[in-house]
């Protein structure tokens, strides 16, 4: 099986769909912002700060909150191994991590920059610059993964450093407001993703081929 850009693409838009699927598929909420709001679901509860909305809650291990008037996306998955995931977006760009330690837990802070489709439709649809913070917990061997997503356009001051409004004033209260729920039924990674476990594998032992340098990203022997 060839390790090429194609492969690569293939599984970037399927780990996309999963943890930042729906960016836009949100109602228009009341105007008005409370200082925080708090939130609860099955494997993590916590604070958000300023006016934030359920908008999506598929599956017990995946949740998505939208702050409308701050357009801000944030995301929120837990899963076994989600190491394939960070070296994924790794290829595409990402960087980091930076070691963080906020309510007794320690996270590994990632930054990426990308663009995202804004239209609900092919007619009417723009993309749109939007600046990520891959957020990565670890507690009793089970994988915390929170992604705070601003948007371009957003009222809040974001530059994707460390040192913004949007990580400072946003990221850090949530993260430092956060419990994590381990749990033992949590799945693995390909099962969040809706892969059989043989095929996953396969995408695995490309990617471990591709970091050990025996293959250049467009599968080419090195």
């Amino acid at each position: 099986m060839e390790f090429n850009k194609k492969i690569i693409a293939a599984i970037v838009i399927i780990v996309v769909v999963v943890i930042i699927g729906g960016i836009y598929a949100f109602t228009m909420s009341d105007k008005g912002e409370s200082t925080t709001t708090p939130f609860d679901n099955s494997f993590m509860s916590g604070e958000f700060a300023g006016n934030v909305k359920l908008v999506n809650n598929s599956t017990e291990w995946a949740s998505a909150y939208a702050d409308e008037a701050n357009k801000i996306q944030y995301n929120m998955s837990t899963c076994k191994n989600a190491s394939y995931i960070i070296d994924t977006y790794l290829v595409q760009g990402m960087s980091g991590p930076d070691e963080r330690e906020f309510n007794g837990q320690q996270w590994d802070i990632y930054t990426l920059t990308g663009m995202m489709n804004a239209g609900n439709n092919t007619t009417n649809s723009t993309n749109q610059t939007v600046y990520i913070y891959m957020c990565v917990a670890n507690k009793e061997n089970q994988d915390f993964l929170t992604y705070a997503i601003f948007e371009n356009s957003s009222s809040v001051e974001v530059d994707g450093s460390l040192y913004c409004e949007a990580y400072e004033n946003y990221v850090v209260p949530l993260l430092e407001s956060s419990q994590l729920k381990p749990n033992s039924e949590v799945p693995e990674l390909y099962e969040l993703l809706g892969m059989d476990q043989a095929t996953f594998q396969q995408y695995v032992d490309l990617m471990e081929r591709y970091k050990a340098g025996e293959v250049d990203i467009n599968g080419n022997p090195i």
